[in-house]
């Protein structure tokens, strides 16, 4: 009876953390935070938290489609550096007098959009072909991240490229609140079609077990491959806004952009192993990360420090998410 009383215990402790235990640490972070130092609520330092992590949370919606479906993509670094430098070249080259034409900002938004969906195709077009899931996932987008990578160094010789426009729409799209409003869109559409539709569905599915979701008829290439497509699209989004926002380029600009989404997609609860999580959960994960080491550097934590503070919370995302699975598995024995 004591062992049922204490499982049972677990089970609500687990419940409520993985339900509320997000907003539970933005909300102890942004208190502790505040009550040492008071412009940390802020209202212009709440708009750069969410401006400077908009874009890593858009690159971390596309990763959580990938993961989601069971498989990851860290191709989206690469991705992102690619997109920026050639958006960059198209703006620059289009400048006139120093500002940027809105044709050619909209040129640059859909350039590389398509951009990042020509990589994930081309990753979900593999793992489609070998029926990848995680390994094959992580051996062939790291395979694409290095031929990436090397196509971007390539374009511009690893030069550092400086915006030459001062004003127009292109600097628009990462000032002020945009970035933000790019990031509430894309996590809204995407998560209405990942709750809503029959493509949605069938990636969890795919997700749990790709020998079920090939014996229930579906159609599992069709699906890894949009999977990847969608994450490619966010990458791609991302590196455009990532270029608006600082106003230079570099073949590095998207550096640990794939570590970050895969932290953030792990602390928002999408199982790592595939088939359950959300989108809008992702984004909260997104906020704890931004608001945890915004924190740590207003408070004047050391580098290393926050690294350890970082790890730390990866490890406990990771843990409750084995945890609850371990409970999971003991009701279905019983």
């Amino acid at each position: 009876m004591e062992s049922k009383e204490n499982s049972a215990r677990k089970k609500k402790i687990v419940s409520f953390l993985r339900e509320w235990g997000l907003i539970f640490a933005i909300v102890i972070i942004t208190l502790v935070a505040t009550i040492i130092r008071p412009a940390f609520l802020s209202g212009k330092n709440m708009l750069n938290i969410l401006r400077a992590y908009s874009t890593i949370g858009i690159a971390s919606i596309g990763m959580a489609y990938a993961v989601i479906g069971g498989g990851m993509d860290l191709s989206i670094g690469s991705t992102i550096s690619l997109t920026a430098v050639i958006t960059m070249l198209i703006i620059n080259n289009a400048t006139v007098a120093t500002v940027a034409p809105a044709s050619a900002a909209l040129l640059a938004l859909l350039v590389g959009i398509l951009l990042g969906a020509l990589v994930g195709a081309v990753n979900g077009a593999i793992l489609a072909v070998v029926n990848g899931r995680m390994a094959e996932s992580f051996i062939i987008t790291y395979a694409m991240q290095i031929v990436v990578g090397a196509i971007a160094q390539a374009i511009v010789k690893g030069n550092f490229q400086a915006a030459q426009y001062r004003s127009g729409l292109f600097k628009q799209f990462g000032m002020g609140f945009t970035p933000v409003l790019f990031m509430i869109v894309v996590a809204v559409v995407m998560q209405f079609i990942l709750v809503k539709t029959k493509f949605g569905r069938s990636l969890y599915f795919l997700g749990s077990s790709m020998k079920a979701a090939k014996m229930a008829g579906l159609k599992v290439k069709q699906v890894r491959f949009l999977a990847h497509l969608i994450c490619g699209m966010c990458a791609g989004l991302a590196g455009v806004i990532v270029v608006s926002r600082v106003g230079s380029a570099s073949v590095l600009q998207g550096q640990n952009y794939e570590l970050d989404a895969l932290v953030c997609v792990a602390i928002g609860g999408t199982s790592l192993d595939g088939g359950s999580g959300s989108i809008l959960r992702t984004v909260l994960g997104v906020m704890v990360i931004g608001f945890m080491m915004t924190a740590l550097n207003i408070l004047g934590v050391q580098s290393n420090a926050q690294l350890i503070v970082r790890g730390t919370v990866i490890v406990l995302a990771v843990a409750l998410d084995v945890l609850n699975k371990s409970m999971k598995l003991r009701e279905v024995a019983q």
